[in-house]
Parts: structure tokens; sequence; C-alpha cells
């Protein structure tokens, strides 16, 4: 390893330590502008981002290793009961959904951003990962279309999740983003995949591939969100507290069929529970 070479991953090191007590947005954000006149490809089909996404991964695996991270996992679960009961004041039906993830998790976000290879979707105020709401509603609407599922109880998947891609009422569901607020090891874990190909044309034997190293959120690890539900739409009752716990019953079974990236080889894999429940009558 060549001398320069030594000197960026030093820096890359140096500006990304103690991530746990700092804001690791910002931290990355500094880090990628900070030591990239220390790298210098080596001619070998190694580039500077995912070079430096392979050190920053393993620093975010190293410092938001559980033990370490307990704090940050308290706050998160007080900010999701807070969250429960604010909505409880405003909707008709309120609900807190767990989901143990059972195998690594691979969310992106494109704001707030990480100059990383392969992003992670980043909270830089609870300097924590999460899954945004629109993923999560993403997921279970995905899987009700996959399905032919085209109502719940009568009631029309359009008005309960809203018409995708097109203008319309609001809906009768409200998610929430998801917040890591337990883990069993680590929190974030290092994956790696090695891209053979670019797109062009180009024979097996000339394939050079490049391994790319990128975070994920742990198997092991709890997240949690809040749903809420309205029961009428344009002034017409739609659901009842019944029809209302059978719609949070059928999120959480969505979901254990894949949440974010990479669901076809077996990401974001999660058991689901509505753990807590709140409606009027």
């Amino acid at each position: 390893m060549s001398r320069v070479r030594r000197d960026f991953r030093a820096c890359v090191e140096q500006e990304l330590g103690d991530l746990i007590n700092r804001n690791a947005l910002s931290a990355l954000l500094r880090a990628f502008i900070s030591c990239y006149s220390l790298y210098q490809e080596d001619g070998k089909g190694a580039k500077y981002i995912p070079e430096f996404s392979k050190i920053a991964s393993k620093r975010l695996s190293e410092s938001f290793s559980c033990d370490k991270v307990k704090p940050l996992l308290g706050e998160a679960d007080n900010y999701i009961k807070t969250l429960f009961n604010e909505l409880s004041k405003t909707f008709d039906a309120v609900f807190t959904v767990n989901m143990t993830l059972t195998s690594r998790l691979l969310i992106y976000t494109r704001n707030p951003f990480m100059p990383l290879e392969i992003t992670i979707a980043w909270d830089p105020v609870l300097n924590l990962p999460y899954i945004p709401s629109s993923s999560l509603k993403g997921a279970v609407r995905a899987w009700l279309e996959v399905n032919n599922v085209r109502s719940i109880d009568g009631i029309d998947i359009d008005d309960i999740f809203g018409k995708t891609g097109k203008e319309g009422p609001i809906s009768l569901a409200i998610f929430t983003d998801a917040y890591p607020t337990a883990c069993t090891n680590k929190l974030i874990e290092p994956d790696v995949i090695s891209p053979h190909y670019k797109g062009e044309e180009i024979a097996e034997v000339d394939v050079n591939p490049v391994p790319l190293v990128f975070p994920t959120i742990a198997p092991g690890t709890t997240m949690k969100f809040v749903l809420a539900l309205r029961f009428t739409l344009d002034n017409k009752q739609l659901l009842d507290p019944h029809k209302a716990v059978n719609i949070a019953q059928q999120v959480a079974k969505a979901l254990e069929n894949g949440i974010g990236a990479k669901t076809s080889i077996g990401y974001g894999r999660v058991r689901s529970v509505v753990a807590k429940s709140s409606a009027k009558c």
C-alpha cells in the first residue's frame, strides 16, 4: 500500500472517529470532502467512492454497536411514543407497529444523502437509520396489488392508502417513519456485492469486478412506526374500530413480505406485530 493510500485511510478513519457522539451524516460529508485530496487511484480499477464507502461502512458498524447505541435507541422509542400520543388526539384510530428484522435491511433515500456507493436512509436529528414512511406505504400497497387485493372490509385501497401516481383526496391511512428502538449485537452491519458489468458489452474474460461495501441495518433490530387512521373521507364514514384493526393487521402482514431494496434476494424481511392501539368509538 502506497504512502498516499495510507494517508487517505488514516484521514477517513480519523474524521470518522467517535461517530456515536457526533452527527454521523455531517461527519461523513466532511470526511468525504476533506480526505479526497489524499486519494490517488492505483491504476487497478479502484475508485474513490468505493474505497471511501468501505472504510465508512466499517466505522459505522463499529460505532453503532448495540451497547453504544442504547441511549439513541431510547430517544427513538420515546419519539415514537410521543407520536402515538399526539396522533391519538387527532385521528380516530392509532396503532404502533413493531417490526423485528430477520434479514438485513437496505433503505435508500435521496435526501438527506450519505456520500456512499450504496447509501442508506439516515435521520440527521436522531442520528439513526430509519425507514421513510413512503417506503412503508409503498411496500404495503405493492403487496396488496400483487395479490390482487382491491379492498379491505369493503373499503377500496385507493381510499385507504391514496391513489398511485394521481392527485386525489386525502387517504384514510397515515404512516410515520420507522425508527430502530432495540438491537441484538450491531445496529449497522456491512455487506458487500461485486457487480461484474456496468451496462456496456464486455467479454467474460475481461470482467474486473470491484467489490462494493455498504451499510445495512442488521438482523435482530426492532423498528417501530405509527399507523394512524381516520374513519371519514369526504364527509363519508367508511371505517369503524373493528375495520381499523383489520387494516392495521393487513399492514403488518404485508410488511412481512419485504421492505426496501433487494427484497427479491432476501433483504428486508421482518416479523411484524401490532403492539399498541387506540381507537375512538
